[in-house]
């Protein structure tokens, strides 16, 4: 079942979810905002994870021929050795390089990785995506 709202929003919002709607080819406004605020909560419930376990996987471009970060991806792998399962590098049309790590361990850390990472020189784009697990079950 689906619940009508209404909402206020000042013109230039409004122009920019006119613009996202037509960029993105969404079936009309309704769907962009539902869109938005299922990323919004989905984001909200793993800021809450303090305490559980996730896995990851976390994609990271550098420029291809900068040996010096592929140096220091390395060093942070093994200095991370505890929650990093796996990792692929791969070379892409020149002149990028792409590592992709899999990560499985507390939020707090695989995020302390991720942004480590992020930090690093030499790094041109990080992405991740974040997977509550239970061991329980």
């Amino acid at each position: 079942m689906t619940s009508i709202i209404s909402m206020s929003m000042n013109h230039d919002l409004l122009q920019k979810i006119d613009a996202l709607v037509r960029e993105r080819s969404y079936s009309s406004r309704s769907e962009a905002i539902r869109d938005a605020i299922r990323s919004y909560l989905s984001d909200h419930e793993l800021n809450e994870l303090h305490s559980g376990n996730v896995t990851a996987t976390i994609t990271a471009i550098s420029g291809q021929k900068n040996h010096i970060v592929d140096e220091r991806l390395t060093r942070l792998r093994h200095d991370f050795d505890e929650i990093v399962t796996g990792n692929f590098h791969i070379h892409l049309a020149e002149p990028f390089c792409v590592e992709i790590f899999i990560t499985e361990g507390p939020t707090h850390e695989v995020l302390s990785f991720v942004a480590k990472i992020k930090a690093m020189r030499g790094i041109q784009q990080v992405r991740y995506t974040l997977v509550p697990i239970d061991k329980k079950s």
